[in-house]
């Protein structure tokens, strides 16, 4: 093929796609794939219908877009589509129109107004945003066959609390849902802006902690005292209240015993020994008597007193043994 040859396709594809020459085509996604979905029906036509046009196909080219549109038929699709490949069945349709058709009433509602005024009446707002519930909406009136009051009610009734009692306030028409919906959509936009700087305005006050005197000079830091412990929790356990604690601290008097003079290390109150309860354990089984005395009590542990002065040892060394 000669260069002159190549530039006179290249510009018969730029005028079936209706771009100049020089311009870029862009990349263009092919649609999806359709397995039989009715509620997909609709918009999978719409997408053919658009990527029909970039290519140039807007106008004659049927065979070839039925050919495109079966090659792209999956689940119960295909399976409707496989006795007319395997020519068990004549084909119905000979226009990329008919095909059409024919996919509509096998794939279509099979009472479209019906069905829409039904998905009309359950359809809510929720979450989403107006323009996407506007959008939502649009497509199922479109063959629901509704009035204009009738419509406006039931999209009034889906919107949100907060756009529904706004639209009281506002008397707006109530027959004109194309007007509603655009009120909603601003109303919307315009709300989200207040909450987006009210929530501004409170972190910023978070954030900013800065103490300032009234003439709007910074505050120095103040000093804070260190948080008093409870008794309980310094050193040894003592069963005195706090107020006597402190008394005891202030004072400089032992913490245990509340007298002048030694400190809690040296103080031997309440270092003494305590008895110990008696054990009691039984005896054995006489042999001879074959039967078991009374219980006896164990001798008492004797206890030592801390405070009793401690005999001095004995010398080492023996005196008899001379020096």
């Amino acid at each position: 093929m000669t260069s002159k040859q190549k530039e006179g396709e290249t510009s018969k594809r730029e005028e079936g796609t209706g771009l100049s020459t020089g311009t870029r085509k862009p990349k263009i996604r092919e649609p999806s794939t359709f397995d039989g979905d009715r509620d997909h029906l609709r918009g999978w036509l719409a997408q053919l219908s658009v990527y029909f046009e970039i290519l140039g196909w807007e106008e004659d080219h049927d065979d070839a877009k039925t050919k495109y549109t079966t090659c792209l038929l999956r689940g119960d699709a295909r399976k409707w589509y496989t006795p007319y490949a395997e020519k068990v069945q004549a084909k119905s349709w000979t226009t990329w129109d008919e095909y059409q058709d024919e996919l509509k009433r096998q794939f279509g509602p099979v009472n479209a107004r019906d069905e829409a005024r039904a998905k009309i009446r359950k359809l809510k707002q929720g979450p989403s945003s107006m323009t996407d519930y506007w959008n939502e909406f649009q497509i199922i009136a479109s063959t629901a066959q509704m009035d204009g009051a009738t419509m406006s009610e039931y999209h009034i009734a889906g919107m949100k609390k907060e756009l529904q009692q706004a639209w009281i306030l506002a008397e707006l028409d109530q027959d004109d849902v194309e007007a509603i919906a655009l009120w909603a959509i601003k109303k919307e936009a315009r709300m989200e802006t207040v909450k987006y700087n009210r929530n501004s305005g409170e972190e910023s006050a978070k954030t900013d902690k800065t103490v300032r005197n009234q003439n709007g000079m910074f505050k120095s830091n103040p000093t804070y005292e260190p948080m008093d412990l409870d008794a309980t929790n310094k050193g040894p356990r003592l069963n005195i209240p706090r107020n006597e604690y402190q008394r005891r601290m202030a004072q400089g008097l032992c913490l245990r015993c509340g007298r002048t003079g030694p400190r809690i290390q040296n103080c031997n109150e309440g270092k003494k020994g305590i008895a110990q309860q008696p054990r009691w354990s039984p005896r054995r089984n006489n042999a001879t008597t074959g039967g078991v005395k009374n219980w006896r009590q164990d001798p008492k542990i004797k206890t030592i007193d801390m405070d009793e002065e401690r005999t001095t040892a004995q010398p080492a060394g023996n005196d008899d043994c001379p020096q």
